[in-house]
């Protein structure tokens, strides 16, 4: 949808390109631990391809000095957040239970007794991701947060197919409290996008809803719940909105996990001599 170029490494990891004029920019998600061997082959592709500049946001394994003996070096922004928080879905319900706050289990308790209702639907068609998505925009505008188009939503859910899920949490007379999107891959489900109207932002039916997927999930086989963008000591200017939904998250009983911060490389002058020569 957005240009992107893939290619994938022996690894198993995708780097992704996209073209600039008569270069390249590019970035690598989370791969599996790039070992030297990885290394080279990235430097292959990306001469091959004119990349100028290189992201990498390295998963929990990566050893990192690998990516400095490479040239790599630890700035720039952030292209995912780098912590989150794992739900472990192959407890059973009850310790899954136990592992929420009391304040959280008394919230849930309350939107139950408020005849709240959950309602996840799996693959959703466009009708229903446009539902979502009116209550999510209608949120971002009011409190000031970026949300991606309709299209890209709509691309998600499209990619993902069976694996998307998009739920709602209604009042006993039907009307809409909060909605969620989840993405699964790979026996985990990620914690996407969130929205609530302002009738959901005076009930508790945010917590029903989260607790009801908790363990949706759970019965369909997934292992993990991945809750997504956490405020980070290591980026407070960065992440300092982030905080109020990051105590919502954290009432669930997830553990916590830091991803290294992303490394990046810039092609060399040499590198950009011979680029210019080809050109």
């Amino acid at each position: 949808m957005y240009g992107w170029e893939s290619r994938q490494l022996s690894c198993g990891g995708i780097l992704r390109l996209t073209r600039f004029l008569l270069f390249s920019v590019a970035r690598i998600r989370r791969a599996p631990c790039l070992t030297l061997n990885d290394l080279k082959e990235v430097d292959i592709i990306c001469k091959t391809n004119r990349v100028l500049y290189i992201k990498i946001s390295p998963s929990i394994s990566q050893d990192l000095t690998n990516l400095e003996k490479f040239g790599y070096r630890r700035k720039g922004g952030i292209d995912l957040p780098p912590r989150t928080a794992f739900i472990d879905l192959r407890l059973d319900e009850a310790s899954l239970w136990k592992n929420l706050t009391k304040d959280c289990r008394y919230s849930i308790k309350k939107s139950y007794g408020d005849n709240n209702r959950v309602e996840i639907i799996q693959n959703p068609d466009d009708a229903m991701v446009e539902k979502y998505y009116r209550v999510l925009n209608e949120r971002s505008q009011r409190i000031r947060f970026y949300n991606p188009s309709l299209c890209d939503h709509l691309e998600k859910i499209k990619c993902f197919n069976k694996e998307s899920f998009v739920s709602f949490v209604c009042n006993a007379t039907g009307e809409v409290l909060g909605t969620k999107m989840f993405l699964g891959f790979n026996g985990c489900v990620w914690y996407m996008y969130s929205g609530l109207t302002k009738l959901g932002e005076k009930s508790c039916g945010n917590y029903q809803l989260m607790w009801e997927c908790i363990k949706y999930f759970r019965n369909i086989g997934y292992r993990a719940v991945d809750m997504e963008g956490l405020a980070d000591d290591r980026l407070k200017n960065q992440t300092k909105k982030w905080r109020n939904y990051s105590h919502y998250k954290m009432q669930f009983g997830g553990k916590i996990v830091d991803f290294p911060l992303p490394y990046t490389k810039y092609a060399t002058i040499f590198q950009l001599t011979n680029l210019i020569n080809w050109i």
